[in-house]
């Protein structure tokens, strides 16, 4: 699936643009790009994830985790991806 992502660190860096992200048995892989061009490849191990949420921002839904000091969030950029984003991680992360 491919959305828009906003990944913040400690020291108040912020990248925002979007991945392209898949789930795994134990893990959810994603693939950082801005446009044509594959920035870097994260893999988290769904036991990892913790702080899980899942809110509105300006009205789109939005899934926010923390992983490695850094908080991850995914908003809403498509029809249904929302949905299978939400369904699928709080499966991996309640199994």
């Amino acid at each position: 699936m491919f959305t828009y992502i906003q990944i913040t660190q400690r020291d108040s860096e912020t990248f925002k643009g979007y991945v392209d992200y898949k789930f795994g048995k134990d893990k959810l892989s994603m693939t950082l790009v801005r446009g044509m061009k594959t920035l870097r490849h994260i893999v988290i191990p769904f036991s990892e994830i913790t702080d899980l949420t899942i809110d509105k921002f300006y009205g789109e839904d939005r899934v926010n985790f923390i992983y490695n000091a850094q908080k991850f969030s995914f908003i809403n950029t498509g029809y249904g991806e929302s949905k299978y984003l939400q369904h699928h991680i709080l499966k991996a992360t309640k199994a």
